[in-house]
């Protein structure tokens, strides 16, 4: 079984579903972009993915969850819903367990409303503490995104909560490698900056996030955005994905699409997580495919 644990849906109907900016900006940071529930459906079909978490796009519907919430109702046995709240909100622990109680939430997932280098309030304040404890007492994994910019100090503040937060999963999205997604790429290269990818054998795999290898309940979620920085660079991801299995072990490992935001075709998307998992035994594979995000999100 295919189990895609990051896949975004983004609606036609911006009447009906409108965008939303986080907290602080002014409008969403992206362009509107078009990636309808009913494509993914079919594309999971043709490429033999049996279900998908439904993760909230936040860099175009903000807090606003309705359209993934509404998705993951009217499909409840292909899809997961796994929403965005504002850490920083005193109503988020009560709206995370409304969401639970009426609308079958399966997840929740935490990003930093403005990029800045040293902030970690979004992830550790005092409030913030709230929503963690919160989603601990209702066994509700948790996945984090942190990206370039924030990468170092935020590995520093989630390592701290997960030595806390022993109650439940949480999931690192892409890694919580300094991988930067297609648009964040676009973004550098008009600005003239250069993203290095830290080669094989060991990819900076210890040096980034080894410091999380003692904590089972850590996961990392391997996605297509990783995929695409190592082809770029020219490094097999065959190797990356054995080198991860071999310092976390592949129980810990999940992969995710990221459709609707990394440009690939689905299909194209199944067919490197194939190849990714080259290296890996068939128990492993079993593993990475979908048995480990069944067991957190089944």
């Amino acid at each position: 079984m295919i189990f895609d644990t990051h896949a975004h849906v983004l609606s036609a109907d911006m009447d009906r579903y409108p965008h939303s900016p986080l907290r602080g900006g002014a409008k969403p940071p992206v362009p509107a972009l078009v990636f309808p529930a009913e494509r993914l459906l079919e594309e999971m079909e043709q490429a033999g993915v049996a279900r998908a978490c439904l993760v909230q796009r936040a860099t175009l519907y903000g807090y606003d969850n309705a359209y993934m919430l509404d998705t993951a109702a009217a499909h409840p046995e292909c899809f997961a819903a796994i929403a965005v709240l504002d850490a920083e909100d005193p109503g988020s622990p009560e709206e995370l367990s409304r969401l639970v109680q009426a609308r079958g939430l399966a997840g929740l997932r935490i990003v930093a409303p403005r990029l800045s280098e040293h902030d970690t309030g979004w992830l550790d304040s005092p409030q913030a503490l709230e929503l963690w404890a919160a989603a601990e007492r209702l066994g509700l994994p948790i996945a984090v995104i942190l990206y370039r910019r924030n990468n170092e100090a935020g590995r520093a503040a989630l390592a701290r909560l997960a030595r806390r937060f022993t109650g439940m999963p949480i999931i690192l999205d892409h890694g919580a490698l300094p991988h930067p997604s297609t648009p964040e790429m676009r973004f550098a290269a008009s600005e003239g900056i250069e993203y290095r990818i830290d080669p094989p054998p060991g990819f900076g795999i210890d040096e980034v996030i080894g410091s999380f290898a003692d904590l089972p309940h850590i996961h990392l979620k391997v996605t297509d955005i990783n995929f695409d920085r190592l082809e770029e660079a020219g490094f097999d991801t065959a190797a990356f994905v054995r080198a991860l299995a071999d310092r976390f072990g592949a129980e810990r490992l999940v992969w995710g699409s990221d459709v609707g935001q990394s440009p690939a075709p689905y299909a194209e998307k199944v067919a490197r997580l194939q190849h990714a998992a080259g290296l890996l035994s068939a128990e492993e594979r079993t593993a990475f495919f979908g048995g480990n995000a069944e067991r957190i999100y089944g």
